[in-house]
């Protein structure tokens, strides 16, 4: 019990007020060239490949207050299975084009640069990649909020597909159009 059950304390009311006020928010830039670099080099899984940092710890990874920002890569012609989970997502398609197929009747929606997507809990959804070229996709997402809540319910297969069915590293530099 020990191990389980912390006892509580009590916290003086201006302290903890002024402990927010202190707090003074930072920009963060990620560079695209340094995003391109990392998808060249990673290993790309079924979920994703990285999420974006804001000091290169996992706690950085909320870089907003219960929000966080992936990166997923879908080779040519690849996809993803199935899944859906108890936090939302809102995906901007950086380049490539191909399919997301929603809800349990599989919807398909067509995607293409710099269309965006938003998924809402618990809506299945999948990916198909068309035969062209990776779809690099951003996905803005509460998980971080709903770990918190103790809520990481999910619906996902069981495991990652193996190494030679997840979309391998990109071996070419991604062409995206232009970049200001």
């Amino acid at each position: 019990m020990a191990d389980t059950v912390i006892h509580g304390r009590l916290f003086d009311y201006r302290r903890y007020r002024s402990h927010f006020a202190d707090a003074a928010p930072r920009a963060v830039a990620w560079s695209w060239p340094e995003i391109a670099a990392g998808l060249a080099s990673s290993q790309h899984g079924e979920r994703g490949t990285f999420t974006l940092s804001a000091d290169g710890a996992a706690a950085g990874c909320e870089i907003l207050p219960g929000l966080a920002v992936n990166v997923q890569v879908v080779q040519a012609g690849a996809s993803t299975r199935p899944h859906a989970h108890a936090w939302w997502h809102l995906f901007v398609v950086q380049s490539g084009s191909g399919t997301a197929y929603l809800g349990a009747q599989r919807d398909p929606v067509r995607l293409a640069a710099r269309d965006l997507l938003l998924v809402p809990a618990w809506c299945e959804h999948a990916f198909q990649c068309d035969a062209d070229a990776a779809l690099i996709l951003f996905s803005a997402s509460n998980l971080p909020q709903q770990t918190a809540l103790g809520n990481q319910k999910s619906h996902e297969p069981a495991d990652e597909r193996p190494d030679e069915m997840v979309a391998p590293v990109i071996e070419q530099p991604l062409q995206t159009g232009p970049h200001s």
